[in-house]
């Protein structure tokens, strides 16, 4: 009979950030529904808070897009626009890593990083069910 086993439908979200700082890796708990939902309030209310600050062209689901317009502002700004971005983040990651952490990583590598966390967690690659039996191909009826 198959089996779903959950282990084998999606990879473990594994970091390692120890190339930057020493030690600094682990897995993050698969989120769960509030913590994506929060993440995209979270999403839509730094855009909303970014607007004015950030040429209107771009794009708010796009991290890396995002980040890269929060490059030409007013240096104080973009720290302030950094932190509260890795404050979102840290709460999807369930505080592992947590925004210190975040911030203590080069701004390419974060961006990087968050890139892979949000296609990851939002739009995972679909796989098959993770069981053990073979999959049997039918012959369509209108092959004759």
């Amino acid at each position: 009979m198959p089996a779903f086993d959950s282990g084998s439908v999606v990879e473990e979200l594994a970091w390692s950030f120890k190339s930057h700082v020493k030690g600094a890796s682990g897995v993050i708990r698969e989120p769960n529904d509030r913590q994506i939902a929060d993440y995209l309030a979270g999403m839509k209310k730094f855009v909303a808070s970014a607007k004015g600050k950030i040429p209107d062209d771009v794009d708010g689901d796009d991290a890396a897009e995002l980040i890269a317009a929060m490059d030409n502002l007013d240096p104080e700004i973009t720290v302030q626009l950094h932190e509260e971005l890795a404050g979102i983040y840290a709460a999807l990651c369930s505080g592992e890593p947590d925004k210190e952490l975040l911030l203590k990583l080069p701004p390419r590598i974060r961006t990087v990083f968050y890139g892979w966390l949000q296609q990851e967690v939002m739009s995972p690659e679909v796989v098959s069910g993770g069981g053990r039996s073979q999959v049997t191909t039918l012959r369509s009826t209108a092959a004759g």
